[in-house]
């Protein structure tokens, strides 16, 4: 029921109406282009993530539903390093799991677990909720100078000049 709750949270913040973040003087003041309503979602979604997550005792972040589902504290993980990766090849460089030293807070070699290591992920050691919500509001921050330097024309132009038939729009989608 907690991971339910968790996880409607998180979807609500996707699919809310965007004239809240124009009354209260959000990102998108009042306009809405692709860039910003990628940012938008991006934002709703941290917001009600980390949100949700404030408060916790580690018993509940560590807490999984059924023996083979995840636990809280590894999708908090999981979403954040997908938003790391992603952004990182968006950008070019390490990730911050690499670059931030984030691995070191986790307990973890720089390349475990294997993304195709289900065992492997099984057995992430879920760190303290703080480092867990660190890593998350990092990968965040990130995300925000990265679009904040992209417009929307932009998201059709090559990432890198040596890859010509790679646009923003089409590497960040699944």
């Amino acid at each position: 029921m907690l991971l339910k709750s968790f996880l409607e949270l998180i979807c609500l913040g996707i699919i809310r109406n965007r004239r809240t973040s124009q009354h209260h003087g959000g990102i998108n003041k009042g306009r809405m282009d692709s860039v910003n309503f990628i940012l938008d979602c991006l934002e709703q979604v941290e917001i009600r993530l980390l949100g949700t997550c404030e408060g916790m005792t580690q018993e509940q972040v560590l807490w999984r539903p059924a023996p083979y589902a995840n636990n809280i504290g590894f999708i908090l993980w999981h979403v954040t390093r997908a938003e790391d990766n992603l952004v990182t090849r968006l950008q070019g460089g390490s990730p911050l799991w690499v670059a931030g030293g984030w691995h070191e807070k986790f307990g973890q070699p720089v390349n475990a677990p294997d993304p195709g290591d289900r065992m492997g992920l099984r057995a992430l050691a879920i760190p303290d909720l703080t480092v867990l919500m660190g890593y998350s509001q990092a990968v965040g921050e990130q995300t925000r100078r990265l679009m904040g330097d992209l417009t929307a024309d932009r998201l059709d132009q090559p990432i890198r000049p040596s890859w010509p038939g790679q646009r923003s729009s089409g590497h960040s989608r699944p």
